[in-house]
């Protein structure tokens, strides 16, 4: 599981594109910014409690009296298989990604400078993973491999204007790196067989994509006291279009090379992508002295994702160095709700649940991407001693049914990407000085 998540979709006669691939929240966003999060994002966006208010609304940091730090890790296993029905044949088939566990690691420290001002800076991923299948799997032609790693690293200065009020600003300077592979359906090419017919074929062509880039992002975070018992906060983490620039190889069966030496040849590539806008709000209410229920929302423009156009330096085969897809992505809402409860002063309890709406345009869609909605039912805990918070957490993710309309030139096939599903497993740690 976002450079963005996508993979290349070559036809070696016909346009290529990249695509989306498999990640934990809906489009190839990622949210896990720490474990408390995980559980509990509108809490930590209305009014904080970690150094971690960074990754969601920083203006909640001035809730943070001196200096304080925090590291964590969100540890994920996505599941999910696909089924296709060969268009030349009938014959189906169920294909399944390579398990892995994905490592999400993050680190903030934050710091007060006076009764007015605060400094905060974050490390961490708001975008990545990815999905990989085995070379000789139906879906090869469209995509095998994709994998994306993203990076911010995020100051920030958080201003509290009144004792009811606070705002932040900063930036994020985000790496973005990507590496894309399929196959080339070389014997349906040159007329040996049906164009990309998903059985096995010696002369498939391997293309392989690896490009990175880095560009900042605009951060702003408001918090604000309405009642002693209700506040609101709300921030915004702001687009960047990446230039991802990189290497694109062929490897080329020996008789393939042998009919077509000057095609498919080892060259640069551009490709101009864009990470969306996101628009983060929540509210928290202290319903007593010890229970604290929150509610939120996400608001993230993917119709920013409408076409990819891949420029290569040379032509791939003669008349061809643009690679354009359309995809039409469409904004999307991810809306959460959760509780917090002290058992004493040293233990708290938390519970959530957060409803991801997919981005994806089912029209244009491939079965790559667990693309459909999905609901994610979290817990998760807290212990306070002395200068120390430890807080864990998991949660199960459930991911709607997703059915592929066919369309063989692109390599993707009648069929469903089924039984998605995600686990994940979170830590972090906190010292105050």
């Amino acid at each position: 599981m976002k450079t963005t998540l996508r993979k290349l979709r070559t036809a070696a006669l016909a346009a290529a594109a990249m695509a989306p691939v498999a990640s934990i929240a809906a489009g190839f966003a990622l949210e896990e910014g720490s474990a408390r999060g995980n559980v509990n994002a509108p809490e930590l966006m209305a009014k904080g409690g970690e150094p971690a208010s960074i990754y969601f609304n920083a203006a909640n940091i001035t809730a943070l009296p001196g200096t304080q730090a925090q590291a964590g890790i969100s540890l994920i296993k996505p599941w999910a298989d696909v089924s296709t029905t060969s268009p030349y044949t009938g014959q189906k088939e169920t294909s399944y990604g390579h398990s892995k566990v994905w490592t999400i690691p993050s680190a903030y420290v934050t710091h007060q400078l006076n009764d007015d001002f605060w400094f905060g800076f974050g490390l961490f991923t708001r975008y990545g993973l990815g999905a990989e299948f085995p070379e000789t799997w139906a879906g090869r032609y469209s995509s095998y491999k994709a994998e994306i790693i993203s990076f911010d690293a995020s100051p920030q200065i958080a201003w509290k204007a009144t004792d009811s009020l606070s705002l932040s600003a900063g930036f994020s300077l985000r790496y973005f790196d990507i590496e894309l592979a399929q196959k080339i359906d070389a014997a349906g090419m040159y007329g040996l067989r049906n164009y990309n017919d998903p059985a096995y074929s010696p002369y498939d062509i391997d293309q392989d994509l690896h490009g990175d880039d880095v560009r900042p992002c605009l951060d702003l975070g408001l918090s604000w006291k309405i009642t002693d018992t209700v506040t609101f906060g709300a921030a915004y983490h702001s687009r960047a279009q990446f230039k991802v620039r990189g290497d694109a190889k062929w490897e080329k069966h020996p008789a393939v090379n042998a009919m077509a030496p000057a095609y498919f040849e080892d060259c640069y590539f551009t490709a101009r992508n864009w990470n969306p806008d996101k628009y983060m709000a929540g509210f928290t209410w202290d319903a007593t002295e010890r229970l604290h229920l929150s509610a939120g929302a996400t608001y993230t423009t993917w119709h920013l994702y409408d076409t990819l156009l891949i420029k290569l330096d040379h032509d791939m085969i003669p008349g061809r160095d643009k690679l354009v897809s359309e995809k039409n992505w469409h904004d999307a809402w991810r809306l959460s709700a959760g509780a917090s409860y002290d058992l004493t002063e040293e233990w708290a309890i938390r519970a959530g649940y957060t409803w991801d709406q997919s981005p994806i345009n089912g029209a244009m869609a491939d079965y790559l991407v667990p693309g459909d909605n999905r609901s994610i039912f979290a817990i998760g805990g807290g212990w306070t001693r002395g200068a120390w918070t430890i807080e864990a957490s998991y949660f199960y993710e459930l991911v709607e049914d997703f059915h592929v309309a066919g369309n063989p030139m692109h390599g993707t096939f009648d069929g469903k990407y089924q039984n998605a599903s995600g686990h994940c497993l979170a830590l972090s740690v906190t010292r105050r000085f």
